[in-house]
């Protein structure tokens, strides 16, 4: 930023997130351990010391950009949040989730280089992840898999399939995500 342009106050939820949109980017393109907390206020147009204002540690800003995506997600569902009926429901529901994260494959990558880095336990986001992972396979079982004579084990299934074809998805822009999905879900939800 140039002494010209100056610096923009913004109101404190508003330049939170901002702050936070430009970490969720930078923390997909590079990694968390590959981005500064210096690259993370340049971003934004801030110093360093501006950004610790909001957050004390890139640790503490991670794990915000973790639970912001996780708040848009759970709000592009909250009609959703009743019980499934039966497997009909349960896939509508799934392939909402899939048609939303196809649009949003910095976040998917996001998520998938995070989720890497966290398998070590020393990492900041270690005991978010599993946390999270927990958390998703009992609102799974509860929410879209009540109607599956072994909901905990299609929970798992379930992850395990979309895990692996987002992983395989960012290696090779070629795969059809949607049709993988679709052939993934005649199966599954026919059980």
């Amino acid at each position: 930023m140039t002494p010209s342009q100056g610096r923009r106050r913004l109101p404190l939820a508003e330049r939170r997130e901002e702050i936070l949109k430009a970490a969720t980017e930078l923390i997909a393109a590079s990694g968390f351990k590959g981005v500064t907390l210096e690259a993370f206020a340049a971003a934004c147009g801030m110093t360093k010391a501006g950004l610790l204002h909001h957050f004390r540690s890139r640790e503490e800003l991670l794990i915000a950009v973790l639970e912001r995506r996780d708040t848009l997600d759970l709000a592009s569902v909250v009609d959703a949040l009743e019980p499934a009926p039966d497997a009909a429901t349960a896939r509508a529901v799934m392939s909402g989730f899939v048609r939303r994260n196809l649009a949003q494959r910095s976040l998917v990558q996001l998520y998938t280089v995070l989720s890497a880095e966290a398998l070590d336990p020393a990492h900041p986001a270690h005991a978010y992840f599993q946390a999270r992972l927990r958390e998703g396979r009992a609102m799974l079982q509860r929410y879209l898999l009540a109607w599956h004579p072994r909901p905990g084990e299609a929970a798992v299934d379930l992850l395990a399939f979309l895990d692996g074809l987002q992983l395989n998805w960012l290696r090779d822009a070629g795969i059809d995500f949607l049709a993988q999905w679709e052939a993934f879900a005649d199966r599954f939800f026919a059980a």
